[in-house]
């Protein structure tokens, strides 16, 4: 049994999350000899590590100390606050794994919290640093219920990037950027060659976290019908990964037609600045062109070319017409493709009406308490003007004995 040696520690990013309910998860990025892998830990994941070293070593306390609690006001909802206790949080990791004392960095709860692998195990992908594909090794033995949602959130994650690629090159190919479009074209091939072998990774991951759950002591670690919706989130993350192939293999051809697009873009052009020459160097008298130059004028009209498309369309024809027009999300996707593509599109505006709830009862709990410091507030004011005018009462008091003694 050989043991990975961790040679660097990074907390490089942050991510809200809002199941079961809103909160903040921290992305530590771990980077062995040969590999690299990531895991998400919440704050109270910090919490019990420090708490489980302060029970295995009460007389050694860990070389520095956890970023401070903050709960009024919390730290959610706070960039500048998750950005501080972010930093905070790495350098709490980064004096563990540099304290020359090494008594920490044997225990197992070291070890599981980092998720480092045991044994000899098979090369994969991991998630570098911002998202995208890094040298790592996935194992099944590694993957716990959470860190295979992690995993499958990551891997989400990159398929919409993917997906952001395929628009940008949709984008690139409108404006005749051949350069920008391929580079575009390259990245997403590269990040869907890391989605396919991390879905592999974690296609065998939940079948060793299935065959575990039966030898597991306290009965099924994970129930059937968590199984059966994972291995559902699997398939459709397969489909998802096979329609971006397809998207990102049909642009080969829009490509090539960009490449002859200036060509005959430059002809056209050259052709009607010729005839807008010809026009102009025509015999005028005192600027109304006689019925010779007239006629020349009307045979050399030229007709709409091909390549623009058709005329201007009323009624019903623009309606065909717009019905018949294709998107570059849309081309390449069958029947079923653009079904999913729909339900897709309708899930993420789902999510975003859940995010802009939960955003308005934030802001509605902000404007209760709002509301309730004021009352606080105008409640201390009226208790201050009826001591102003309390002391008011005395000094007049006070001013007419002092006349009267004078």
């Amino acid at each position: 049994m050989t043991e990975e040696v961790i040679q660097a520690v990074f907390v490089p990013s942050t991510e809200t999350r809002h199941q079961p309910k809103p909160h903040t998860v921290y992305c530590v990025e771990v980077h062995a000899a040969v590999r690299t892998w990531v895991v998400w830990k919440r704050y109270s994941d910090f919490e019990k590590l420090h708490t489980q070293f302060e029970n295995i070593f009460p007389k050694h306390p860990v070389p520095l100390h956890l970023p401070t609690k903050s709960f009024f006001p919390p730290t959610f909802n706070d960039a500048t606050k998750i950005d501080t206790r972010r930093r905070g949080l790495e350098e709490y990791l980064r004096a563990i794994l540099s304290h020359r004392d090494d008594r920490w960095r044997q225990t197992d709860v070291w070890k599981d919290f980092l998720a480092i692998p045991q044994g000899n195990h098979k090369s994969g992908n991991g998630v570098g640093r911002g998202g995208g594909g890094g040298a790592a090794t996935a194992t099944t033995t590694n993957y716990t219920l959470e860190t295979w949602l992690d995993e499958y959130n990551a891997m989400t994650n990159m398929a919409r990037q993917v997906r952001s690629l395929i628009n940008k090159r949709g984008t690139h190919n409108a404006r005749n950027e051949i350069s920008a479009s391929h580079n575009c074209t390259v990245q997403a091939k590269k990040l869907l060659v890391t989605l396919s072998t991390r879905t592999s990774n974690l296609d065998a991951a939940l079948k060793g976290l299935s065959e575990s759950s039966k030898d597991y002591e306290g009965g099924m670690m994970i129930a059937r019908g968590e199984l059966l919706r994972r291995q559902d989130l699997l398939a459709t993350l397969r489909d998802e990964k096979d329609a971006l192939l397809k998207l990102v293999n049909s642009g080969r051809q829009e490509q090539e037609l960009l490449k002859q697009t200036p060509r005959r873009s430059q002809t056209a052009r050259v052709a009607n600045e010729k005839q807008m020459e010809e026009h102009q160097q025509e015999n005028y008298n005192y600027g109304f062109p006689t019925h010779q130059q007239q006629q020349p004028i009307r045979q050399t009209v030229p007709k709409r070319s091909a390549t623009i498309g058709p005329g201007r369309a009323f009624g019903a024809a623009a309606a065909a017409q717009q019905r018949a027009k294709e998107t570059e999300v849309t081309r390449g996707l069958d029947n079923d493709g653009l079904i999913d593509y729909q339900k897709q599109v309708m899930d993420d505006q789902d999510q975003q009406v859940e995010q802009f709830s939960a955003l308005l009862a934030r802001q509605k709990q902000l404007g209760f308490a709002i509301g309730d410091e004021l009352e606080t507030q105008n409640e201390i004011l009226d208790e201050l003007d009826a001591g102003v005018d309390r002391t008011g009462l005395k000094l007049k008091f006070a001013s007419k004995k002092l006349a009267t003694i004078k």
